[in-house]
């Protein structure tokens, strides 16, 4: 008999981390306008020295609207004593139907919208319901510190979040200014990177587009973009191009690398943020669609979860970050995550990122 392939390594213990493990969730706004939003509450909110709280502003990717897809991660957040602001800022792509049939006229009903494609309304009617939610929330008022974190579509509006809030505020809106932002396999412009199969239907679709070489120029604060060397919708030559717009001089841009070493192997494709696409999606349409499957496993904890827990807590800074990505059963070291300077020319500039780390994933 073989030997069984090692396997990946466990899921870090979180239990310190988990000051707050009953939490409340509530909603704001309305599917069809694209104003809805949840509020994740944590019971015990998570406090730095100053007696500060912290918040984070979590955006989705293009049809990736339900939180299902990244419930997870976010209940990872909540738990830690984070409050979480899930703006759903697609029309008519709230929720999914365990029915494929039902799931796919959703989806088609939400790209064939009769407003089109507007992702520039898209990322203000994120702004606006997050404004509008936080209006309400008057403990958090002058005690909070925002954070950005967005996914694929989702990312770029992160990242273009800064150049549009100017546009939201009224006279009596609240200001939310993020502190630092981290976008997972972000596209550097919203109608590019559409997968073959139906970019001819779908470009044609796109008007006021977002694009990053625009956007860019307002971004002052600390950046990291977490990007998968296996992204196979937004190819990350495409970063070597545009990097540069990103006006902040605190930015990097990490890399992670797929690992076949043991089963089930560790894949950085575009949808390595994600959690869970199977409820809506079968895998081989996951991969054709999304470039991806969405699966919690080491890419999440020790990657994407690693960075912004950090960030927020104030233990680093987005573009210091430093990974330990853990060991396979047999002892081999899972691929490192590689970092790029602040100008790119090549991809030989990304250097190695890891530092050692104990059995459950933290720094040693």
């Amino acid at each position: 008999m073989p030997n069984s392939p090692p396997c990946p390594p466990k899921i870090p213990d979180y239990s310190d981390q988990y000051i707050s493990p009953d939490n409340k969730m509530s909603s704001h706004g309305k599917c069809k306008c694209g104003s809805y939003i949840e509020v994740l509450q944590p019971t015990t909110p998570y406090l730095d020295q100053a007696g500060r709280k912290k918040a984070v502003i979590y955006l989705h990717g293009f049809t990736l609207g339900p939180s299902k897809i990244y419930q997870r991660h976010l209940d990872h957040l909540v738990q830690q004593g984070f409050y979480v602001f899930y703006p759903i800022y697609q029309r008519l792509i709230c929720t999914f139907s365990h029915n494929l049939l039902c799931t796919f006229i959703k989806v088609i009903g939400a790209i064939f919208d009769p407003c089109r494609i507007d992702t520039e309304k898209w990322v203000i009617n994120a702004i606006s319901s997050v404004n509008n939610a936080y209006a309400d929330m008057k403990d958090l008022h002058d005690n909070v510190d925002f954070f950005l974190f967005g996914h694929s579509l989702g990312g770029l509006q992160a990242l273009s979040w800064p150049y549009y809030s100017n546009e939201c505020q009224t006279e009596n809106s609240l200001q939310i200014a993020p502190q630092q932002i981290l976008a997972a396999d972000p596209i550097p412009t919203s109608n590019s990177n559409i997968p073959q199969p139906i970019r001819g239907l779908i470009q044609p679709l796109f008007k006021n587009i977002v694009r990053i070489d625009c956007t860019g120029r307002a971004l002052k604060v600390p950046v990291g973009i977490l990007h998968g060397a296996s992204d196979h919708i937004v190819d990350l030559k495409n970063w070597i191009d545009n990097f540069h717009h990103i006006n902040s001089q605190q930015k990097r841009l990490y890399v992670s690398t797929s690992d076949d070493h043991g089963y089930p192997s560790l894949s950085a494709d575009h949808m390595q943020a994600s959690i869970n696409t199977n409820f809506f999606l079968p895998n081989w349409l996951s991969k054709l669609f999304l470039g991806g499957v969405g699966t919690e496993d080491n890419l999440n904890w020790r990657y994407i979860w690693f960075a912004l827990d950090q960030v927020v807590r104030g233990q680093m800074l987005a573009h210091e970050l430093n990974f330990c990505m853990g060991e396979w059963s047999d002892g081999v070291a899972v691929k490192p995550i590689t970092y790029c300077y602040l100008s790119i020319d090549d991809l030989q500039d990304c250097l190695p990122s890891q530092t050692a780390c104990d059995d459950n994933g933290h720094h040693d």
